[in-house]
């Protein structure tokens, strides 16, 4: 049966708010130094106040990097679902700029599919939500979070300041399909500790980056061959990249630090401590070595979320409803805030317009009709889980 929402959502306003969502520059402070998500997080406030969403903030950090929130409140004993997408993007770049371009049904700039178009597609889901009446729809809070492309904390306040989530589906680029899996990450740094000399003297010093290359022959020769090369069903494999490297301090100096950059992507049923343990014993066996592994400066979970939860079946029928065509569950290599979510009891389904292959381009774009079903898909949605 076609869903209610179907052809409903409006084009000429999706198209506005995403001009206007990408026009507002939203970078990560950590990134660039600026403003970060203050901006745009002013802009959805503002227009969600307009609509009669009652938003709050909820603040983070300092300088009104504010988590924005609106409860449409639905059916009473009904789950409590949460749209959640992020405000903040990575760096300008190339076309990716902050001054939009429609052009040929797409809207172009930074942060367009990364994830505008998943912020848009969700206020748009609530105006329509809105018009109809809330004992046939469940209880949706819409969230446009923080500090997702850096350091996730603003996934962390959330789940701490609302236990009442019991389901979420969070929005990015996946081209429509639906995301019950993706990789979690470690990301760490291995120092090798040498001893500074003249360099007509080596052998009075004792030189860090020949001992490093002992390390990232190890990790080469033994630790990546070691991965499983079919990993998870969804997923696929687990894999290690060496991402940076420094070292030395001057030309006529034996070095006496080399450090080295990890990025470790987990796949669902993989331990992090025991992960991070396996280096540990790596770096053991390779003796006369002066090395140590740092605490990683960022740590997620992997999510796999079952195909029969409540939140994926609605969805799943959602979709059909509004496209016609019944998706099958796919899984995604990224990392997204469900990495947060999932450990904290909430069930994860990851959703949106646009795709992932645009995303942090130099032209990055999402398109408006995408964008608009995106909406009827999340309104379907919500209605769904009030039957449910």
């Amino acid at each position: 049966m076609a869903s209610c929402f179907r052809n409903r959502a409006d084009r000429r306003r999706v198209e506005r708010l995403l001009l206007r969502y990408v026009g507002t520059r939203s970078v990560n402070p950590a990134i660039d130094g600026g403003g970060g998500e203050s901006a745009l997080a002013d802009v959805l406030f503002a227009d969600l106040a307009v609509d009669g969403f009652e938003p709050v903030r909820e603040v983070v950090h300092a300088g009104s990097r504010d988590n924005i929130v609106a409860i449409l409140p639905g059916l009473e004993g009904a789950p409590v679902v949460m749209f959640h997408a992020h405000l903040d993007t990575v760096g300008l770049s190339g076309k990716a700029t902050a001054d939009p371009v429609s052009s040929g049904g797409n809207v172009y700039g930074r942060g367009a599919c990364d994830t505008k178009g998943s912020l848009v597609s969700m206020v748009e889901s609530l105006r329509l939500l809105q018009a109809m009446d809330p004992d046939k729809r469940a209880t949706v809070m819409l969230v446009g979070g923080i500090d997702e492309e850096v350091a996730g904390t603003g996934a962390e306040a959330l789940v701490e300041a609302h236990p009442e989530i019991d389901m979420a589906v969070v929005g990015e680029p996946t081209g429509l399909e639906i995301a019950t899996a993706h990789k979690g990450v470690i990301r760490f740094e291995i120092a090798a500790i040498g001893v500074p000399a003249h360099s007509s003297k080596p052998h009075l010093g004792r030189n860090a980056i020949h001992a490093m290359s002992r390390v990232l022959d190890a990790l080469e020769r033994e630790y990546i061959p070691s991965l499983d090369p079919y990993g998870h069903r969804l997923v696929g494999p687990a894999t290690l990249t060496v991402t940076s490297i420094r070292g030395g301090s001057g030309m006529n100096v034996v070095p006496a630090e080399c450090v080295i950059g990890l990025d470790r992507r987990v796949i669902p049923g993989e331990d992090n401590d025991e992960l991070l343990a396996e280096f540990d014993e790596l770096l053991d066996r390779t003796v006369g070595l002066h090395v140590e592994r740092r605490e990683p400066f960022l740590m997620t979970a992997a999510l796999d979320t079952p195909i029969d939860s409540p939140v994926v079946e609605a969805l799943t029928d959602a979709r059909e409803s509004v496209l016609g065509d019944r998706a099958e569950p796919i899984g995604v290599t990224y990392g997204t805030d469900a990495s947060c979510f999932g450990p904290a009891g909430i069930s994860c389904v990851v959703f949106g317009p646009g795709s992932i292959d645009q995303a942090h381009s130099d032209e990055e774009w999402v398109g408006i009709e995408e964008t608009a079903r995106a909406a009827e898909v999340l309104a379907q949605t919500a209605v769904n889980l009030a039957r449910a």
